[in-house]
């Protein structure tokens, strides 16, 4: 286990460029996780019917299916450019989760997950072509713990947030 944890910093010594990519795309996400899970608490508060509350759930996700295809042809769209669109998507759809509507709530919520999941396939495609095949393994594990560690500090903090604002 020990090895696996200096291996683990090793790597990310060596990947300068990599490590902050991984940051930027795991505060982005780890918001996005977070408003969706208080999205799923909060719509039936506001009036969803029960019945709908599934369908608004997939559609949720459903801008995560958005954002991942419409990336793709955003090509000449800058790393930079492409973080700073997709933090305003989830700020937005932050502030859209204090709307008396359900429906803009879930609207809210579908730009968020598209912004958040556009930066996801962009970042891995970067830092997939940093790495040969052998450490993409090494690179998958770090960026699985740099989320985890971002979720850990952020999720008492977004319980605050959420609660009281």
């Amino acid at each position: 286990l020990l090895h696996c944890f200096r291996e683990s910093f090793a790597f990310i010594r060596r990947a300068k460029k990599a490590f902050p990519l991984m940051l930027c795309n795991s505060l982005v996400g780890a918001a996005d996780i977070l408003l969706l899970f208080f999205l799923q608490a909060k719509l039936p508060q506001k009036g969803i019917p029960a019945e709908g509350l599934g369908l608004a759930l997939l559609l949720l996700e459903m801008g995560g299916i958005v954002g991942s295809r419409l990336v793709l042809r955003l090509k000449h769209l800058r790393y930079r450019h492409l973080f700073l669109l997709s933090c305003l998507m989830v700020l937005l759809g932050i502030l859209l989760e204090h709307s008396p509507s359900y429906f803009i709530m879930v609207l809210g919520g579908f730009i968020a997950a598209m912004g958040d999941d556009a930066l996801q396939v962009r970042t891995n495609a970067r830092l997939q072509h940093m790495f040969p095949s052998e450490q993409r393994a090494t690179l998958t594990s770090v960026e699985s713990f740099s989320f985890s560690t971002v979720m850990i500090v952020l999720t008492p903090l977004a319980g605050l947030f959420f609660t009281h604002w």
